[in-house]
């Protein structure tokens, strides 16, 4: 059953920072998120659904400056949620490569779309998300 409200709440889900050269005139952050009741949802936590790779293709079609490049190549990351009791509580993880972790405008706007207020956040460096 889906609560009031959950299209506003925590959200999880994947993005990746394309830098200004590639698409516009300044970097763009493209995503694909989904609410935690869409969510994959083990015990406490809550991923998405999706995968970089798979979500990749999508980008392509709807981006064609990006028809050859591979879903590694830009900087990338992943929002997941933990909680115990939710929605009393829950932490998110932002995991992401460090060159978006390095710009507060980027962090400012993740925290925006994953509708991450009212809850703790950890910030990881993840090598997986390394470019």
């Amino acid at each position: 059953m889906r609560q009031a409200g959950e299209e506003n709440g925590p959200k999880v889900g994947i993005f990746w920072l394309i830098p200004a050269e590639i698409i516009d005139e300044e970097d763009v952050l493209l995503y694909a998120e989904q609410t935690l009741f869409n969510a994959s949802h083990v015990d406490m936590f809550y991923d998405a659904t999706f995968e970089h790779y798979v979500v990749w293709d999508t980008i392509q079609m709807m981006f064609p400056e990006l028809k050859n490049a591979e879903y590694e190549e830009f900087p990338r990351g992943r929002v997941t949620f933990t909680a115990k009791n939710y929605p009393q509580d829950g932490t998110f993880k932002l995991m992401a490569d460090v060159k978006i972790l390095r710009q507060k405008e980027c962090l400012l706007k993740i925290k925006q779309i994953f509708n991450m207020k009212n809850h703790k956040i950890e910030v990881l460096r993840d090598a997986h998300y390394r470019t």
